[in-house]
């Protein structure tokens, strides 16, 4: 790296840090309305009729929640029409979920951003999807943890890795190379700072701090901290083709997705919920 490059990221970095310090965290790129929702979730009694307001006043985020409420990923037996049988029939968790799902979606589409990062944010999106379709499914059948927290859990995982990258967009001309370090340090707590604003519960905020810890705090019983961290195990084993080794993984022992001395651990039996989740989300 180019003593130019250096000074520029050390100077980014100094940024994250004060953006940090002055909890000044705003994502570029993102929809006013899409933090108006999440800020609407965070009373501590929720207004229902200022949720659909807001909703409602956003086409394209109505148009994605009636989407997500009449897919198979909700279960539904009968189509509806109306942003308030969607919210009611999906419940916080899920309304919350959908809607950072459009505005990932959103950002990866967005044009004035270069080819590279694009490509990028795409990838992003791809592993939000991922990550949240194996956190219920995990939530769901191996604990008894809120299973739409844990999806929306995985979804906000990259939050962080986000943030990152559309502030650097602000920032200056920085080369991929050179923000990977700061991805690498920087995204865990960033993504526990935007949940923490976002109002989200203690457990999914400490959560995604954790997440890149194969072997969280043992607890008294499951955490979203070890859904999230399995999840990810088994995403990047699946995505590298290697075979994920359940002695290597007390955490996957915990949890019951794996035994001692399991040599190929996997989620396959889970292949069509896992699916079925996939794309209610993209839509």
């Amino acid at each position: 790296m180019s003593a130019e490059a250096m000074r520029t990221a050390a100077g980014f970095v100094q940024q994250l840090a004060i953006d940090l310090n002055q909890d000044n965290l705003e994502l570029p790129m993102f929809p006013d309305s899409v933090i108006r929702i999440q800020q609407a979730f965070r009373a501590d009694e929720v207004d229902l009729d200022e949720v659909i307001r807001i909703i409602s006043s956003d086409p394209a985020i109505a148009a994605r929640v009636l989407q997500l409420a009449n897919s198979a990923a909700t279960r539904a037996t009968r189509e509806i029409t109306e942003v308030r049988q969607a919210v009611i029939r999906m419940g916080s968790k899920l309304v919350q979920s959908s809607v950072v799902a459009f505005a990932l979606r959103q950002a990866e589409k967005n044009e004035s951003l270069s080819a590279e990062s694009r490509t990028i944010l795409r990838d992003i999106w791809v592993e939000s999807v991922e990550l949240a379709a194996r956190c219920q499914v995990i939530a769901k059948n191996y604990t008894k943890l809120n299973a739409n927290e844990a999806l929306l859990s995985g979804l906000l995982s990259v939050i962080g890795r986000l943030y990152i990258l559309l502030k650097s967009q602000e920032f200056g001309e920085m080369d991929y190379s050179e923000l990977e370090p700061i991805l690498a340090d920087w995204h865990p707590t960033i993504a526990k700072a935007i949940a923490e604003s976002w109002g989200m519960s203690s457990a999914l905020a400490d959560a995604l701090e954790s997440q890149m810890d194969t072997n969280p705090a043992l607890q008294e019983s499951a955490t979203l901290a070890e859904v999230l961290s399995s999840a990810r195990l088994v995403f990047e084993y699946e995505r590298s083709g290697q075979a994920l080794s359940g002695s290597d993984y007390p955490l996957l022992q915990r949890l019951g997705i794996a035994s001692h001395g399991q040599d190929s651990v996997t989620l396959d039996e889970h292949a069509e919920a896992i699916e079925t989740i996939r794309q209610g989300l993209r839509g």
